[in-house]
């Protein structure tokens, strides 16, 4: 069985390929490394075999998910039964067309790659995750960079450290209240700021790509960033929300 995850700053995503189908088996924090560990094995007790791969933005939580599995993985009867692979440009057909192409995050790449398999080019990948990034794939396949914004989160650390009044905004439970009209108060002037400088920032950047028509908007942040970006009045793209893509990528990658 095929695996992929995706190691963010933030969130640990698996997606498996079942043949008929890719399904999102886990979407976890960080620090439950050990639970996620557990569950590649029982996956691994079940099949003969899991073919996992990796990309990561972050090597540390990577390398202790990899070593914790392995030792784990070691302990059983059947050993060495799952296949880590850590996946990096070469491993995706898509050509890079930036100053230092091996500097590029690899999430970034895997995203472009399979938003831009999906969807008629050229087109804006938006991965919304700690930070977002808005990257062109242009009409020839080929990636070409893009811009990289603090994420909600970071915006609202931000604020709250560098301020004395103040509050560190929960965006779990502010997203109910309306981000369309003035703040009435600090919480909610706060999400306006913050959502608009980050949805704003993205419909500049696509008017700046030269205004392709469609934009995939992928991370932990998407469902927000695109429900926004869906109800702007003035906008001439069309919006795809994809939470998971690159997870479900890396699970459908040919060898």
């Amino acid at each position: 069985m095929i695996v992929g995850i995706d190691v963010g700053n933030t969130a640990i995503k698996i997606a498996i390929d079942t043949q008929d189908d890719v399904k999102v088996l886990r979407v976890a924090n960080r620090q439950t490394i050990p639970d996620t560990s557990r569950l590649l094995v029982d996956l691994a007790e079940q099949h003969s075999r899991l073919d996992v791969r990796v990309a990561s933005v972050n090597r540390t939580a990577a390398s202790e998910l990899i070593d914790a599995t392995q030792q784990l993985d070691g302990g059983q009867m059947n050993k060495g039964r799952i296949d880590f692979r850590r996946i990096t440009r070469v491993d995706l057909p898509i050509e890079v067309a930036t100053d230092h192409p091996d500097r590029v995050g690899i999430d970034r790449l895997v995203g472009a790659f399979g938003a831009s398999s999906a969807y008629p080019l050229p087109l804006v990948i938006v991965d919304a995750g700690t930070t977002v990034t808005v990257d062109l794939v242009d009409e020839k396949g080929t990636y070409r960079g893009g811009a990289i914004i603090p994420g909600l989160e970071m915006q609202t650390a931000a604020l709250a450290s560098g301020t004395d009044a103040l509050p560190h905004l929960d965006w779990q439970t502010a997203c109910d209240d309306s981000a369309t009209q003035t703040g009435t108060n600090t919480a909610a002037a706060i999400r306006l700021g913050i959502l608009s400088s980050v949805v704003g920032g993205i419909e500049r950047l696509v008017r700046l790509y030269g205004s392709p028509k469609h934009v995939v908007v992928t991370g932990g942040d998407s469902e927000l960033i695109a429900t926004t970006l869906q109800n702007t009045s003035c906008r001439d793209f069309d919006v795809h929300h994809h939470p998971h893509l690159v997870c479900r990528t890396l699970a459908t990658l040919k060898e």
